[in-house]
């Protein structure tokens, strides 16, 4: 067993299934393990401060982020 393997790995994805827009705060609160409409709060705040480069940002990280895979019977 390498070193990679003993640790477990965790990858940012995407998740449209139980997101509002595109998914990006509902993957993000599934990686950090956050709820996320604290998330989406934030992201309201930051679109309040910052206008239209949070609006960018948000369509930049949801094009490159990957989906994640839904299970056949549900979560």
């Amino acid at each position: 067993m390498s070193r990679y393997e003993k640790y477990q790995t965790k990858k940012l994805y995407k998740n449209s299934r139980r997101g509002k827009v595109c998914g990006v705060f509902s993957g993000l609160g599934d990686y950090l393990g956050i709820n996320p409409l604290i998330l989406r709060i934030a992201g309201i705040l930051a679109l309040l401060m910052t206008g239209p480069i949070m609006i960018l940002g948000y369509l930049l990280v949801s094009i490159l982020l990957d989906d994640s895979a839904h299970s056949l019977y549900g979560e």
